[in-house]
C-alpha cells in the first residue's frame, strides 16, 4: 500500500497522507514517497497550490517510535531520518507554491512540523494538536526553528513543548499555529473558497511574497523599509504586472486567473 498519494485536479494538487489508520507516522518509506509526491508537485506546471491532507482522524502523529528504537547502534539510519524531515519541512517552506495543510483529527509531535511549517492551515473544529516529544525525552528540535516566532510567539512555544499541553482548534487558531477553523458541514466550503482566491493570483506575486516575507525575518525596520521599496519598484517596472493592472482597471481578468472547479471533494 501506498503510504502517500498524490493527484491534480483543476490547478490543485493535493498530497494525501494515506495511512492514518496507523497515524501516518514518519518512518523511512512514508517519508521518501512523500518527498516524492511534494517534488512532483512543484515540478507539476499545471499545479499552483498544493494542499496537504490525511485519509482519516490522524493527520500525522510524528516520528515511528518504532523505527526510532531501531535506530540505536544504528546512527546511519537516525541520520536519514532526521535528514528526510528537515528536508521535507525546507520543501514545504521554501516552495515558491503555496501550501496548505487541511487537518482533519490529531497532530501530534512531527506532525507539528508538517501541519504548522505550511503557509495556510485550516483545521476542523474537533482537531487537537500536540508537542508530545517531551513525554519520552525527545524535543522538537527540527520543528522549531520553522515555527519560532514565524508562527508563534517564543515564549508560549516554550510552554507547549515543556508542558506537552494538547490544544483544540481553537486554541491552536488563537497562537495562530492554525489560520481557519471550520466544523465539519462548512469545510469543504471554506477551503475551496481559500483555493479560489489563491488561484485568482498571480502564481509569481505569491511566490515574491513568500521568498520576500522570508527575506524580512531578523532585519531591522530601516533595512525591510529600504528593501520593501526597491522590490515594490522593481515588480511595478514589471510589463506584466502593468499589463495585469490595465486588465483589472478595464474590468477584464488578467492572463493568470484560473476558475478553481475541482472534480473531486476535497474533504
Amino acid at each position: 500500500m501506498a503510504l502517500v498519494e498524490q493527484y491534480s485536479d483543476s490547478g490543485l494538487c493535493v498530497i494525501t497522507l494515506n495511512n492514518s489508520e496507523a497515524g501516518n507516522v514518519l518512518n523511512i518509506q512514508s517519508m521518501e514517497e512523500f518527498h516524492k509526491a511534494l517534488r512532483a508537485s512543484l515540478k507539476d506546471g499545471k499545479a499552483r497550490v498544493i494542499l496537504l491532507r490525511s485519509n482519516g482522524d490522524n493527520f500525522c502523529l510524528g516520528m515511528d517510535l518504532k523505527m526510532l528504537q531501531e535506530t540505536e547502534g544504528r546512527n546511519s539510519l537516525a541520520k536519514k531520518a532526521v535528514a528526510l524531515y528537515t528536508r521535507l519541512l525546507s520543501l514545504i517552506y521554501k516552495s515558491p507554491k503555496p501550501v496548505i495543510s487541511l487537518i482533519q483529527g490529531n497532530v501530534k509531535a512531527g506532525g507539528m512540523g508538517l501541519a504548522c511549517t505550511c503557509d495556510i492551515v485550516i483545521a476542523s473544529d474537533n482537531s487537537t494538536f500536540e508537542f508530545s516529544e517531551i513525554f519520552f525525552g525527545l524535543i522538537p528540535a527540527n520543528v522549531m526553528p520553522f515555527l519560532y516566532s514565524l508562527r508563534i510567539q517564543p515564549q508560549k512555544l516554550r510552554y507547549l513543548v515543556l508542558t506537552g499541553k494538547k490544544l483544540s482548534a481553537a486554541e491552536a487558531k488563537g497562537l495562530d499555529l492554525v489560520d481557519e477553523v471550520f466544523s465539519g458541514p462548512e469545510m469543504e466550503k471554506g477551503i475551496k473558497s481559500i483555493i479560489k482566491n489563491l488561484l485568482r493570483a498571480s502564481p509569481e506575486a505569491l511566490a515574491e511574497a513568500k521568498l520576500f516575507t522570508r527575506k524580512l525575518s531578523g532585519k531591522s525596520m530601516e533595512k525591510s523599509i529600504s528593501m520593501a521599496r526597491k522590490k515594490l519598484l522593481g515588480l511595478i517596472r514589471d510589463p506584466d504586472v502593468m499589463n495585469a493592472i490595465k486588465s483589472f482597471n478595464s474590468g477584464e481578468f488578467p492572463s493568470w486567473f484560473e476558475k478553481f472547479r475541482p472534480e473531486k471533494p476535497l474533504v
